[in-house]
C-alpha cells in the first residue's frame, strides 16, 4: 500500500498515462475505457449514483467553461467539486473542491482505495486501467465523501469513450471544435464534433458553444439521436480593453438578460465565447434545480482564477505565461495581448510537446517575437529544445536555453523599455515559467513508477 504522497504517485503513474506517453497497461485509450471506468466504480459501491453533474467537452475552452460554472456556483453558496486536467504543478490539482486541491493525505487514502478497486476488478475482460480512468474513478469517489452539492467534470479527449462518460449529468456542454487528436477522433470537424458530442443523454440539455453550421449540424445530429435538446449560447459582449488585475487579464462583458456590466476574470475573444456558454449552463442548472442566480454568476465570473491563461507572473518588465499549444490558439493570446492588453512585443520563451506543429506555432509567433528563447518542456513528451530550435530559425533570431530560469533571466535581460516577455507553447512551459518566477506554492515530487 502506498505510504506517502511519493507512493501514490508512483503507483498511480504506473498505469498506462497517454497523457504522458507513458506506463504499462490499458491498451489503446478507448478501448473498453468505459468497461474499465464503471467496473472500478462498481468496486467503490457506484458513487457518482447520486451526484449533481456537469460535463463539459470540446476542443478548446473546456477548462475555461468548467472555472467559470464552477466559481459562480461557489458564489450561490453552493459546494463545489472539479476534476480537470492537465495540473500545473501537482497532480491534487486536478481534485478541487470550493477552488482547493485534495491535500496530501486524503489523496494517499484515496488510491489506497482504487488500489483495493483495481485489484479486485483486474481479473476481468476489460484489462488494466488506465491512470486517467483511475483518477476519473477517484474525482468521484472524493466527491461523493465530500458531499458536493454539484461535480463540474472536463472531459479527457473525445467524449464518447473518454472515462467520464460513464456518468449521468443534469447539463452537457460542447465547446470549440478544432482539429486535434485525428488519428483517434477523425479527419474533419464533423467527425470530431460527432466524437465529443456522445456526451449527450436522453433529456439532459446540451449547450453549445456558437461554431460553423458543419460543425452544430454534426452536434446536433448525435444529440437528437440520444434524445438531447441542443441550445446555442451566444458569446458575451465584452468591451474592447482589458487590464491586469491581481495577475489575471480582466475585462468587462454585459449581462446577456439585463444588459448589466459583468465582470469577467478572463481576457480575450476567446474567452467571451467561453463565458457565454459557462452562463447558459448555469441558467441550464437554474432549470434543474440547481439554482445559481444572476448576482452569483456576476460575482463568480469576476473572481474566477485559471492559472497560466493569460498570467502575470512579473511586472518590470510584464512576463505573461499563457498554456496555448496550437497556431490557431497563439494567434489569439498575441492579437489580446497587443489589442487588448496594450503590450509591446518582446522576447518569447517558446517550448512544445514533440507532436505539436512548432513550426505553424512560431509562425503565429511572430508579430510579437523579438526573439524566441527556446526550451524544453518539463514533460515526458516535451521536445527538445534543440529540436524545436531547427525547425523555429527561419522565423525569428532564436537561441536555447538549459531550462525555464535560465530563459527568464535571458530574456528579463534582453527585453527592451516598454517590451513584455511572453512564455508559451504548452502549459508546461506555461507552469515552469511561473515556478521560475516564484509562483508554484507546491510542486510534485519525481517519482519513480510502477505498479
Amino acid at each position: 500500500m502506498p505510504r506517502t504522497y511519493a507512493d501514490a504517485l508512483s503507483w498511480l503513474y504506473g498505469y498506462a498515462d497517454f497523457e504522458r506517453d507513458a506506463g504499462i497497461g490499458g491498451g489503446p485509450p478507448f478501448e473498453r475505457g468505459l468497461q474499465r471506468t464503471a467496473g472500478l466504480l462498481d468496486a467503490l459501491g457506484d458513487p457518482h449514483a447520486g451526484l449533481r453533474i456537469v460535463h463539459v467537452a470540446g476542443s478548446k475552452g473546456k477548462g475555461s467553461v468548467c472555472a467559470l460554472v464552477a466559481s459562480a456556483a461557489e458564489a450561490a453558496g453552493l459546494r463545489i467539486g472539479l476534476y480537470t486536467q492537465p495540473h500545473l504543478h501537482s497532480f491534487r490539482e486536478r481534485f478541487q473542491i470550493d477552488g482547493r486541491p485534495i491535500d496530501r493525505s486524503p489523496f494517499v487514502r484515496l488510491v489506497e482505495r482504487m488500489r483495493d478497486a483495481v485489484e479486485r476488478t483486474r481479473g476481468e475482460t476489460s484489462g488494466l486501467p488506465t491512470t486517467f480512468e483511475i483518477s476519473t474513478a477517484m474525482a468521484l469517489a472524493w466527491f461523493q465523501v465530500e458531499s458536493v452539492d454539484l461535480a463540474i467534470l472536463e472531459v479527457g479527449l473525445g467524449g464518447r469513450l473518454d472515462a467520464t462518460n460513464v456518468v449521468t449529468p443534469d447539463v452537457t456542454a460542447v465547446t470549440t471544435i478544432v482539429r486535434e487528436h485525428t488519428r483517434l477522433l477523425g479527419d474533419t470537424l464533423p467527425e470530431i464534433a460527432r466524437e465529443k458530442a456522445a456526451i449527450a443523454k436522453p433529456g439532459v440539455p446540451m449547450l453549445v458553444s456558437d461554431q460553423s453550421p458543419e460543425v452544430l449540424n454534426a452536434i446536433r445530429q448525435v444529440a437528437e439521436t440520444a434524445g438531447a435538446d441542443v441550445r446555442v449560447a451566444p458569446s458575451l459582449q465584452t468591451e474592447p480593453g482589458a487590464s491586469w488585475r491581481d495577475g489575471r487579464a480582466t475585462t468587462v462583458a454585459r449581462d446577456p438578460h439585463s444588459w448589466d456590466a459583468l465582470p469577467l476574470g478572463l481576457a480575450g475573444p476567446h474567452q467571451a465565447r467561453n463565458a457565454g456558454l459557462a452562463y447558459a449552463i448555469c441558467r441550464a442548472l437554474g432549470d434543474r434545480g440547481v439554482p445559481i442566480p444572476r448576482d452569483a454568476i456576476r460575482a463568480g465570473f469576476g473572481a474566477v482564477r485559471w492559472p497560466g491563461r493569460l498570467e502575470l507572473v512579473g511586472r518590470n518588465p510584464p512576463v505573461v505565461v499563457d498554456g496555448a499549444h496550437t497556431a490557431e490558439a497563439i494567434e489569439v493570446v498575441v492579437a489580446t495581448l497587443r489589442q487588448q492588453l496594450r503590450l509591446r512585443r518582446g522576447p518569447v520563451i517558446f517550448g512544445a510537446l514533440r507532436d505539436k506543429s512548432v513550426r505553424r506555432m512560431t509562425e503565429a509567433l511572430r508579430p510579437f517575437a523579438t526573439q524566441l528563447i527556446v526550451i524544453e518542456p518539463g514533460h515526458p513528451r516535451g521536445l527538445k529544445a534543440g529540436d524545436a530550435l531547427a525547425q523555429v530559425h527561419h522565423v525569428v533570431h532564436a537561441a536555447t536555453a538549459s531550462g525555464a530560469e535560465e530563459a527568464l533571466a535571458l530574456a528579463r535581460e534582453k527585453v527592451r523599455p516598454g517590451q513584455a516577455v511572453l512564455a508559451i507553447g504548452s502549459l508546461a512551459v506555461a507552469a515552469d515559467v511561473r515556478a521560475a518566477a516564484g509562483l508554484a506554492v507546491e510542486v510534485d515530487p519525481p517519482v519513480l513508477t510502477g505498479s
